[in-house]
């Protein structure tokens, strides 16, 4: 079967190893491979996944127009692979609209924001104009979502998520089933909601009954199937959905028909 990884992380390779040491210390967890594109490349090949999508997180504004060039260049180069850009909350207006444009017009399909490594709120009303951009753009806006195993703080909860899709014609993708380590607030707030999809990505401690309840209550349609690589492998999380009896039909779904028809690979 066709896979699709909607959530994965490389790093340049003069910084990839640095990079994952000082991650892999801020969470206390372990990691596969080196963290650059070739380890990626080859995990892919290990796990049976067909096509990557990366997501970069900038952790200060001035990082954000050198990672979106160095995206552009990686999409030209390498295939099976998908780098989304980067954005930051305190980018000015016309950075914001030079970032978006750039991001727009070199077929960039989304960004990722990360409301714990950029301390902010989801529902804060100055994220709007980064919204109303990205909807202008028909970028999607990719959201770590709930619990970070980095930090003490939580910003980025089912709640705040449900508040943001009310921005008309956004649509939205929150990570880890929607909010790690929140899932029964997931099932409260988010289930239903159809600007809303939710990858599966570091979930392998997920009891199978909820996440299978998750699934079908807010619709095999709009589930995507993450991994969280380096941090997990992708064949762990495949072994977990399919050991929720889901049914090849929906199983494809998740693992790539509602990716390539929402990223139009």
């Amino acid at each position: 079967m066709t896979i699709i990884d909607v959530h994965t992380h490389v790093f340049p390779d003069n910084i990839a190893e640095s990079a994952m040491k000082t991650l892999s210390n801020e969470g206390n967890i372990p990691y596969y491979g080196n963290g650059t594109i070739d380890s990626l490349l080859d995990f892919m090949k290990k796990d049976g996944v067909s096509f990557s999508i990366n997501l970069p997180v900038a952790t200060e504004s001035k990082q954000v127009m050198g990672i979106n060039k160095r995206v552009v260049e990686w999409n030209k180069k390498y295939k099976n692979f998908l780098s989304f850009g980067a954005l930051y909350p305190d980018l000015n207006k016309n950075e914001l609209i030079d970032q978006i444009e750039f991001l727009a017009l070199n077929g960039v399909k989304g960004v990722k924001l990360h409301p714990e490594y950029q301390n902010f709120y989801p529902d804060d009303p100055k994220m709007t104009a980064i919204y109303e951009e990205c909807v202008k753009h028909h970028i999607v806006v990719f959201f770590h979502a709930g619990k970070d195993i980095a930090f003490k703080t939580v910003h980025g909860t089912p709640r705040r998520f449900a508040e943001v899709a009310k921005i008309e014609g956004i649509k939205i993708v929150l990570a880890h089933l929607g909010g790690y380590q929140m899932w029964d607030e997931v099932e409260h707030y988010i289930l239903g909601i159809k600007n809303i999809y939710i990858d599966t990505s570091f979930c392998l401690e997920v009891e199978n009954w909820q996440m299978k309840e998750i699934i079908f209550g807010h619709s095999p349609y709009h589930v995507l199937f993450g991994s969280d690589f380096p941090w997990m492998r992708a064949k762990d999380l495949v072994k977990k959905i399919k050991s929720l009896d889901l049914g090849y039909s929906v199983e494809e779904m998740i693992f790539y028909k509602n990716s390539k028809w929402l990223f139009d690979i």
